[in-house]
């Protein structure tokens, strides 16, 4: 069988929609809005980059499934045994118990696979228009059109940078670049006709390609012009800068460059890693963009999200899903939670201090569990309430210091304890007793406990595990560790798909 996926873009809302036929990742605007009207105009370039931004907040991609839904239910992020049998928790405790196949997990993640390629298109889309069109037709000239072109770009290898997380192995687990297996195409052309599936090593080498022209682009975008540093965190809500409003969020020269460091770590090649997490590190030592912490106060006021140090977010149009009433509804409906005993054994001595215990989590259920507190609503009044209960983090500064020092280790195993020690210290614990971290395999250990705290509710917990080749962690005493084997860590395709000859 072969598909086909409609991308429709409206002015007024800038949603998109999707529908799937007979030609498969044949891509291209539905009569909704001629693509001739839409991009005549500046305004339209404008629209079509915020749809691409909206589409990717939605609940089938990171509003909720590859962030604290489906992707932290399938790293064991939560205690999902206690997930009822019908309502929002049933496809997370399917793929939980990875149940690939169940018919109420397969409409989810059917959903999330056709979102993200209706994502790469209209980038694709956007980009071609980009490229060719006269920078006179965007309001601030041709330092607009690059802003447009660049982000269009990399963010076309961040969502296939994700999908290829999830539907192939990792590197790590055997010899990729001499592995022929084929598992997901790398799209970069509008319409496309014919996607043939390719190996990871290709893959790769087609993010790393597109990740590096948006950087190349965007450097200049984000560090050479007026319009750059001095306005990226600007929140201005009025006139002509509504549209560059919070750019220090959306995926500009920084968070392109942080993207490409995740990309190199995943890869194998810490070397492009470190030099890329390097320039990042040095931003924040000389600007203070990325602090890596959050103070006690800001948590009073709201930030929950731990906003300080996001490089890249995406912003939900309403309010997110609040935890709270997913999980409070009666004592079966925990699914959203964390096993006490193993928050307790993840936290170990550090679990008074540490701000994402302290602050982050609400001991619940006669103390049986704790409940995750990062997405809970805020109350309106409170300084941080709006931008944390619309926030939704993609990647932050601590996992910038994680790359850095993973990929640092073997040459300077002092840089490397640094970095992790200053991510503990912007989470509340002053003196970090690494002591324990005797070799490369013990530091590793060390970088993983963090991040387990660090990543709860954004998706990459599963990632790290994967990538790593660790075993991932059970999120309870009743359900066991598992080695992340392909049958278990690489998600099948839509049957559609699979079935192409």
């Amino acid at each position: 069988m072969i598909r086909k996926i409609f991308s429709a873009i409206s002015i007024c809302g800038a949603f998109m929609t999707l529908a799937s036929c007979s030609n498969w990742l044949d891509i291209y605007p539905s009569d909704e809005i001629k693509e001739e009207y839409l991009f005549s105009k500046g305004d339209g370039y404008r629209t079509a980059l915020n749809g691409i931004y909206r589409k990717m907040s939605t609940f089938d991609l990171y509003g909720s499934n590859l962030s604290w839904g489906l992707i932290d239910a399938w790293g064991q992020v939560y205690y999902m045994d206690q997930a009822p049998d019908n309502g929002g928790g049933k496809a997370m405790k399917k793929i939980a118990d990875l149940n690939f196949k169940n018919s109420e997990l397969v409409p989810t993640t059917d959903a999330m696979w056709n979102a993200a390629w209706n994502v790469v298109a209209n980038c694709n889309e956007l980009a071609q228009q980009t490229e060719k069109a006269d920078s006179t037709v965007f309001r601030q000239g041709n330092w607009e059109r690059k802003m447009i072109l660049g982000e269009a770009i990399g963010l076309r290898a961040f969502m296939q940078f994700d999908l290829l997380r999830i539907y192939a192995p990792a590197p790590s687990s055997y010899n990729f670049a001499d592995d022929k297996r084929t598992f997901i195409p790398y799209v970069d052309t509008y319409p496309s006709y014919v996607n043939n599936h390719q190996t990871v090593a290709y893959c790769l080498d087609k993010i790393v390609n597109d990740l590096k022209t948006a950087q190349t682009i965007l450097e200049e975008v984000d560090k050479k012009t007026s319009l750059g540093s001095g306005s990226r965190f600007s929140t201005s809500s009025s006139g002509d800068n509504v549209f560059f409003g919070s750019r220090g969020y959306r995926l500009n020269y920084y968070a392109v460059t942080a993207e490409l460091a995740r990309v190199y770590l995943y890869a194998g090649k810490n070397k492009e890693a470190y030099a890329e997490a390097k320039k990042i590190i040095d931003e924040e030592n000389d600007t203070g963009y990325f602090t890596a912490s959050t103070s006690s106060y800001n948590f009073e006021k709201g930030n929950m999200k731990m906003t300080d140090d996001i490089i890249f977010a995406l912003y939900s149009p309403t309010e997110l899903v609040n935890w709270d009433y997913d999980i409070n509804r009666s004592s079966a409906d925990y699914y959203l939670c964390q096993d006490a005993d193993v928050v307790k054994n993840l936290y170990g001595n550090e679990l008074e201090s540490d701000f994402r215990a302290k602050y982050l989590l609400e001991s619940v259920y006669y103390g049986y569990y704790y409940r995750p507190l990062k997405y809970k609503q805020q109350a309106e009044g409170l300084t941080y309430a709006q931008i944390n209960n619309q926030t939704i983090p993609v990647l932050r500064m601590s996992e910038v210091y994680y790359i850095a020092a993973e990929a640092i280790y073997d040459t300077n195993p002092e840089e490397a304890l640094g970095y992790l020690k200053l991510v503990k210290k912007g989470r509340g614990i002053r003196n970090a007793d690494l002591s324990d971290v005797i070799n490369k395999s013990t530091f590793i250990d060390a970088i993983v406990n963090d991040a387990r705290r660090e990543f709860t509710g954004e998706g990459q917990t599963l990632f790290m595990y994967k990538r790593l080749n660790r075993t991932v962690k059970a999120s309870s005493a009743y359900s066991e560790d598992f080695l992340p084997t392909d049958d278990k860590v690489v998600l099948p395709q839509p049957e559609s798909e699979t079935t192409i000859k």
